[in-house]
């Protein structure tokens, strides 16, 4: 075997390994905005800031209702597990004929009791992440809607 033979093979092999890396690599661009929105609506959970995370719901709940909703807990360490391409956002219109595209949500979080500041678990979630195309809150970007929560105790 000549010189020439083992420095086309290790070229080849160096670029097989660089094309399973590139082909095996998530697009982790598509988390970047959705965590951030999450991470935001956590910490004016966490706040019991009324105002920041009305600004992070498409359809916030009043503040009355907001205050007995997360006056027990709140989330940390909250993160996108998986979310739908933004590409791939399908366009919808409200009851009120406001254009808006949508996309699937999947989170995690772990739940801090407020009274003890103790971990309580972990919290799994889904939501609609959903922008608006027209309207008043056209560009407000990315706002979380329809959300599940699942408590799984630890």
């Amino acid at each position: 075997m000549g010189k020439n033979y083992i420095k086309k093979s290790t070229v080849c092999v160096l670029l097989l390994v660089v094309v399973m890396l590139f082909a095996s690599c998530k697009d982790e661009s598509r988390f970047v905005e959705p965590n951030y929105v999450l991470r935001r609506w956590a910490s004016a959970i966490q706040q019991m800031n009324y105002r920041e995370y009305a600004a992070c719901e498409a359809h916030p709940k009043s503040e009355a209702v907001f205050g007995e909703m997360y006056r027990e807990y709140y989330l940390v360490d909250l993160m996108a597990t998986e979310v739908d391409d933004a590409d791939s956002a399908e366009e919808h219109k409200d009851a009120d004929g406001v254009r808006y595209v949508q996309r699937q949500l999947e989170f995690e979080a772990a739940v801090v009791r407020r009274k003890s500041g103790k971990h309580e678990g972990l919290i799994r979630g889904s939501a609609e992440f959903i922008k608006y195309l027209d309207g008043r809150r056209a560009k407000e970007g990315w706002l979380l809607s329809n959300r599940t929560l699942i408590h799984v105790p630890r």
